[in-house]
């Protein structure tokens, strides 16, 4: 390392700007006291003092041997005390910067499964976190839970048909019948008796062929109620029919089918959030009437975001899932984050030949969609030497100057470039200095080219 000349030889650039550094030394209370002629006396007062101390509790054949301390001298009095780090040589990631947009890793719309329906009540708002299945709107469900009502008694009465037909006949109805067959059977009986004997009259002339039709009509109705009294009771007597039995069943399941259905409307009245998420936007509105058309909400599914980083097709090979991406936002300087590369878009766009690289983000509520970031992705990694960031006094022209600790225990100001802040409170050094070096840390805004220290811990 070239070592800057020294003031008596040349005039040094660097020298003359400390000299302007180590003004604020000159009016501080902690330098001005100690400096001149009241540190040299206080120097010899403390020496005088020890060798007073040393000469009472040494022994007395110590003390023929020992000699007396010696005061310090003014060079040494003027020593100002700093702490010293060497330069040492550090892995440091090598970035590649980018642009990008937060979007939603899986954004779900929410919609209405009931269309027609009037919204009665919103229950959230953007910005909530919302659960799966947690309800979001409710709707009008008046006139569904009529129409349940409704299925929900013919699914009663149909029950109750099934259950008589499978129950059989009851013997008293089986003894009506009995009676009535044999009420009919008497009529008929009568009816046939007379038919005889007016039959007889009309072939003597007695009566005429009026009133025998008459009679013959009388026995054919009495012979019909008969043969329909027999029926009815073998019919009792044989049990229902498995037709009757099969479509009493029919009527039931229709009407059972007809209540799932209301359930499953009057179900559709509730919209409900198909997962757990924040909610990113809102459109619906109390009054609002539901369409399937209409989008309700945007949930982000997990509240999880990434980063869509712009990158040229050239840098592309630099780039691989899993790489380490350091982002900041220009409106806010508190905002560190760090992501990692999760894909890239297959398809480069036509006319920018830039490719999208997704990057996944860590949970931060100060992250919304849209919003605008810069990023740095760490590509590779390569040694590089690096100091405390506190060694290193910035300069207008964009520079630094670090003080370097010769073995007379005097310092050196050296012009460095500076390279990247890491994590670990250090900076890059690209010029100026070598590994090894020991270079002040604390107390370097107050020193000056030539200036003595004293190294402590």
């Amino acid at each position: 390392m070239t070592q800057p000349q020294s003031p008596e030889t040349e005039a040094n650039p660097v020298t003359e700007a400390n000299n302007t550094q180590a003004a604020p030394v000159s009016t501080s209370p902690k330098t001005n006291w100690l400096s001149g002629s009241r540190g040299v006396v206080l120097g010899v007062g403390l020496g005088l003092l020890v060798a007073f101390v040393g000469s009472r509790i040494i022994t007395p054949g110590q003390a023929n041997d020992s000699a007396p301390a010696a005061a310090p001298t003014a060079t040494e009095a003027k020593a100002k005390s700093v702490t010293v780090a060497p330069v040492e040589s550090t892995a440091i990631a090598q970035t590649l910067a980018a642009t990008g947009t937060i979007t939603a890793y899986e954004m779900l719309p929410v919609t209405s499964p009931a269309t027609g329906l009037q919204i009665t009540a919103v229950l959230v708002d953007e910005g909530d976190t919302v659960q799966a299945g947690q309800t979001l709107v409710r709707l009008n469900d008046a006139a569904l839970r009529a129409q349940l009502a409704s299925a929900n008694a013919s699914v009663q009465q149909a029950e109750a048909r099934l259950a008589e037909l499978r129950a059989g006949s009851r013997s008293e109805a089986i003894a009506q019948a009995r009676a009535q067959v044999s009420e009919a059977q008497a009529r008929a009986d009568l009816a046939q008796e007379r038919a005889g004997r007016f039959s007889s009259l009309r072939n003597d002339g007695a009566i005429a062929q009026d009133q025998l039709d008459e009679i013959l009509t009388e026995q054919r109705r009495a012979n019909a109620s008969l043969q329909q009294a027999q029926r009815r009771l073998e019919e009792l007597e044989a049990g229902p029919r498995p037709e009757a039995i099969a479509q009493a069943q029919a009527q039931l399941n229709q009407a059972q089918a007809q209540v799932q259905l209301i359930t499953a409307q009057l179900n559709d009245t509730v919209v409900r959030a198909p997962a757990s998420g924040k909610i990113a936007e809102r459109n619906a509105s109390v009054g609002d009437l539901t369409a399937s058309s209409k989008q309700l909400f945007q949930i982000i599914q997990n509240g999880r975001l990434e980063l869509q980083l712009n990158v040229p097709e050239t840098q592309l090979p630099q780039i691989n899932p899993g790489q380490t991406v350091q982002i900041s936002n220009d409106a806010d300087a508190d905002l560190s984050l760090t992501g990692k590369v999760r894909e890239i878009d297959p398809i480069l766009d036509a006319e920018s030949r830039q490719a999208v690289v997704n990057v996944d983000l860590p949970s931060n509520p100060n992250l919304k969609p849209g919003m605008f970031l810069r990023a740095e992705i760490a590509t590779a990694t390569a040694p590089g030497l690096t100091v405390p960031t506190d060694a290193i006094i910035p300069q207008s022209d964009g520079s630094g100057i670090a003080y370097i600790v010769q073995n007379d225990n005097t310092v050196t100001a050296q012009i460095v470039t500076t390279g990247k802040v890491l994590p670990d409170n250090r900076i890059e050094i690209r010029s100026g200095l070598n590994s090894g070096d020991n270079i002040v840390v604390k107390g370097a805004p107050y020193l000056k080219e030539g200036d003595k220290v004293s190294v402590v811990d």
